[in-house]
This record gives C-alpha cells, structure tokens and sequence, in this order.
C-alpha cells in the first residue's frame, strides 16, 4: 500500500476508462444526429424524386377527358422539367453525402466503444493486480 505506483498505474487506468466513455458518448450522438439528418435527407429526396416523376408523366399524358369534359392541364415547359430533374439530382447527392457521413459516424462509435471496452479490461487488470499485491503485502 505504501507503493505509490500502482496507485497510480490504477488512476491512469481509470481517467483512460473515462476519457474513453467520454469519447464514446460524443460518438454514439454523433452517430444519432448524422442518423437523423440521414432520414430527412431520403425523406427530401423523396419527395424532389416524386415531383419530378409526377410532372414528368403529367408532361407526357397531355390533357384529360373528364366525363366528356377536356381538362385544360397547363404543360410543363421544357425548363421546368429539366430545373425539376435538376432538383431531384441535387436531393439524391445530398442524401448520399448524409448517408457517407452517417456510415463514418456510426464506424466512429463502434470503434469508440471497443476503445472503452479496452480501457475498461485495462482497468479491472490493474485494480486487480493492485488487490493481488496489497493482499501479497499484507
């Protein structure tokens, strides 16, 4: 007991294990929050995808008969087509920027977590030997 050093082996040890969990928790919110930019990035990309897509077909169909009725459907001029596409490729690449930085977040805290797994392997062992030698000594 009078040996400071593996007091201080086992005080390493312990603000290894907490500055690991700290470590770990800022990358496991990390991994939340790119997670929930993730969904809202389909969601809007989504949603730009089906625009595109429903202007592209009312585009195409020309205008309706409606129970004897023509239906007069103002046409989607080239630029609004091309402009809507445009859109709906700036909302894809956005969801695959989201979705780049979510898979780095989410390998972040995996390898962070196994970091505090170590640290804590690493400071149950140095407690221990710290037990074995007190009671060696005493």
């Amino acid at each position: 007991m009078n040996d400071p050093i593996p007091h201080c082996e086992l005080i390493d040890a312990a603000h290894s294990y907490a500055r690991a969990t700290l470590a770990a928790d800022e990358a496991v919110e990390a991994a939340r929050t790119s997670a929930t930019a993730l969904v809202r990035s389909d969601i809007e990309a989504l949603e730009a995808i089906n625009v595109e897509w429903e202007a592209k077909t009312a585009h195409n169909r020309g205008p309706r008969n409606e129970a004897g009725f023509t239906a007069e459907v103002r046409p989607q001029t080239k630029g609004d087509l091309d402009a809507l596409n445009q859109a709906a490729e700036m909302a894809s690449l956005r969801y695959q920027q989201c979705r780049a930085i979510s898979l780095r977040a989410e390998l972040n805290a995996e390898q962070a977590t196994h970091a505090v797994d170590a640290a804590q392997a690493r400071l149950v062992e140095t407690a221990r030997r710290l037990a074995i030698r007190e009671a060696m000594t005493a």
